[in-house]
């Protein structure tokens, strides 16, 4: 039952805050590479006991693919989606991480400017 808790506590983490602070880091995209979600989700103090949901939420299938099989982990792509397009996206299992990120976007934050400062207009 604790278990089941705390999976629910870090999705709901990576849908809300993982997915904007991925933007924060990296801009904007469809998808992150597994590097950069694990990167953030280190980086942002989020649980890794699920990292997991967050490389289905935000990964593209083969680098999910490329990275789980060889670790012969038995968690699957579309099962873990699943479970985050029932929770959180209505069920629509054709998301990407831009999907996601414009979903739950908080209030007042633009997007447009981030860590790397990639897509900032500084005059001159």
């Amino acid at each position: 039952m604790i278990r089941h808790i705390k999976r629910y506590l870090a999705i709901r983490s990576y849908v809300f805050r993982l997915s904007q602070d991925l933007v924060r880091r990296f801009g904007k995209q469809s998808f992150y590479s597994v590097e950069q979600v694990t990167q953030a989700v280190q980086r942002g103090g989020f649980s890794t006991a699920f990292i997991a949901y967050a490389h289905a939420a935000f990964c593209r299938q083969t680098d999910f693919d490329a990275y789980y099989q060889p670790l012969k982990v038995s968690c699957n792509y579309h099962d873990l989606r699943h479970i985050i397009s029932r929770r959180y996206l209505s069920r629509q299992l054709d998301f990407d991480a831009k999907t996601i990120v414009d979903r739950f976007r908080r209030g007042d934050q633009r997007g447009d400017f981030y860590e790397s400062h990639i897509g900032e207009d500084f005059p001159g």
